[in-house]
């Protein structure tokens, strides 16, 4: 049986139990628009997913917000300038405690004002960390910056440290980064959501547009159909994640 088939199956499982998944889609690094970017939201549109843009404030332009006309995509905070400001030799991190919290934090309030200004009725004060690293000395402090919600990854090997604002992480990535760097294939995709059946929540898938070709969008087409097809699935709009992981006024009228 393919790793699609039995992602049916379980799906179907779950719609007899009264089980339905629960699904929402982050995408990150934006900053200028792109075929590649046109791309991704082509197919997301096709799948009827509304998906979170994490923006690089530094490099966000107007044209690329304007990409997203039509779509019910809405902008995250993605860091300052995604600058990496580890020592040689650590993993990559810009918000770590490598510098003064001031700055950071200061860095922080500078982002957020930025992609709202620039993204306007898109933009939602949820901060993404380059990376998916953030320093733990941040977390407490991330409410008097304008920030009301946290998205980064999920780790299977430590449970996310409380923060100031409610965590809305993704789970699965669909780029092999410690493997090849390339983008999963859909048998890997499918197997991936099965293997996250017992998350609490909302299950966050990840997308990076910018090093994904349509060959990828086109192996992970049959997935999303099954997806937008079946009565056991529910995809959440950013919105409504975020309200389910208890952030407020988290409604947004896109015109």
């Amino acid at each position: 049986m393919t790793a699609v088939k039995s992602l049916s199956a379980h799906l179907d499982a779950r719609s007899e139990a009264g089980r339905p998944l629960t699904l929402w889609w982050r995408d990150d690094d934006l900053e200028t628009p792109s075929e590649a970017l046109s791309t991704c939201l082509g197919a997301l549109e096709d799948a009827g997913v509304a998906a979170a843009f994490a923006a690089i404030p530094a490099g966000l332009t107007a044209a690329a917000v304007k990409a997203l006309a039509g779509s019910r995509s809405v902008l995250f905070v993605h860091g300052w300038a995604h600058a990496n400001h580890a020592a040689a030799g650590e993993k990559k991190c810009e918000f770590g405690p490598h510098r003064p919290l001031a700055d950071r934090l200061a860095e922080i309030v500078r982002g957020w004002d930025r992609v709202r200004a620039v993204g306007g009725a898109r933009a939602i004060p949820c901060f993404v960390p380059p990376w998916n690293r953030i320093g733990d000395d941040l977390l407490p402090a991330l409410a008097d910056t304008g920030i009301t919600a946290l998205s980064a990854f999920a780790s299977s090997k430590r449970r996310a440290p409380r923060a100031a604002v409610p965590r809305l992480d993704t789970h699965i990535d669909l780029i092999d980064w410690r493997g090849t760097g390339a983008p999963v294939s859909g048998e890997t995709l499918a197997t991936r959501i099965v293997q996250h059946d017992g998350v609490d929540g909302p299950v966050g898938i990840l997308s990076h547009h910018r090093v994904t070709g349509p060959d990828a969008w086109a192996a992970w087409r049959p997935v999303l159909q099954l997806l937008g097809a079946h009565p056991a699935v529910r995809w959440l709009t950013p919105g409504d994640a975020l309200a389910r992981a208890g952030m407020e006024e988290t409604e947004r009228r896109i015109g």
